[in-house]
């Protein structure tokens, strides 16, 4: 009796052991599949940062070597680089796929690029170089290709003496005759020699009333022309208009009535009775 008791302990002990043999087995199959997916997991994504990591450390180094060449390759270690090469470029493009800062340098890359890029030239509007060419002093009257006498029947008194001394009557010395003295009757009409514009009325102390017309190239001053003008600066006068009246000259009063007559071009005198005859 005892030993069949024994015995029947013995085969229980044996189916005991051999359940719990069975079962920690099990819980390490369970735990080796469940360590094998979980390490599958994490493996590729290891993988894949360390990819990313070991090709952003390439591009950084690539883009190290293109801005500090050596020597061995021909270029000066501070020399400036003229433009972008296929070095460059090709770092750009991973450094936009793979590196995370990549944005920010190509930003600054463009920035640069804005920079160096030259602004095209305006172009002047062709209007002002198409404008008319107006002449600024554009004639008012029609240039006289002939002159008349400034008096009827005019004639030559005391002439141009041509910067030669002669006597006055009236001053007692000495003097340049720079104008034509006409003889006239007092209040006898002075008419324009030609047509013309006047530029100055005046009255001068030794001259007396004094009308200036211009004559195309010339200035006439017809002097001694009575008390009141007849005509004011700026009018344009034809051929044989009155401008006044013959009265005394201050400095020639001891002569006889005339009308004194001088001419200028360029301001330089000239002899009134050569420009009235056309011979200068």
């Amino acid at each position: 009796m005892n030993g069949k008791r024994f015995s029947g302990e013995n085969a229980r002990r044996s189916g005991f052991y051999l359940a719990l043999a069975v079962c920690l087995v099990a819980v390490g199959i369970a735990a080796w599949s469940t360590y094998d997916a979980v390490n599958s997991t994490i493996a590729p994504e290891s993988t894949s940062s360390q990819l990313v990591s070991q090709q952003a450390s390439e591009v950084r180094q690539g883009q190290e070597t293109d801005a500090h060449p050596e020597d061995g390759e021909g270029q000066q270690p501070n020399a400036t680089p003229q433009g972008p090469s296929s070095a460059q470029e090709g770092s750009s493009h991973s450094a936009v796929n793979d590196d995370p800062e990549a944005p920010e340098n190509t930003a600054s890359a463009a920035q640069e690029t804005a920079g160096q890029v030259e602004p095209e030239p305006t172009q002047q509007p062709a209007e002002s170089s198409q404008q008319e060419q107006v002449p600024a002093t554009a004639p008012l009257y029609e240039i006289s290709t002939e002159l008349i006498w400034p008096v009827e029947g005019g004639e030559a008194l005391n002439a141009y003496s041509a910067g030669a001394p002669v006597y006055s009557e009236t001053m007692k010395d000495w003097r340049i005759h720079t104008g034509l003295d006409i003889a006239a009757e007092s209040e006898a009409p002075v008419l324009a020699c030609a047509n013309g514009q006047v530029k100055e009325t005046y009255t001068d102390s030794m001259l007396g009333n004094v009308v200036l017309v211009e004559h195309g190239p010339y200035q006439f001053y017809y002097c001694g022309v009575g008390e009141n003008f007849l005509v004011n600066p700026g009018d344009v006068v034809t051929m044989g208009q009155q401008l006044g009246v013959v009265t005394a000259v201050p400095f020639e009063a001891a002569e006889e009535p005339h009308l004194h007559l001088e001419v200028r071009r360029d301001g330089v005198a000239l002899d009134p009775q050569a420009v009235l005859e056309g011979t200068v």
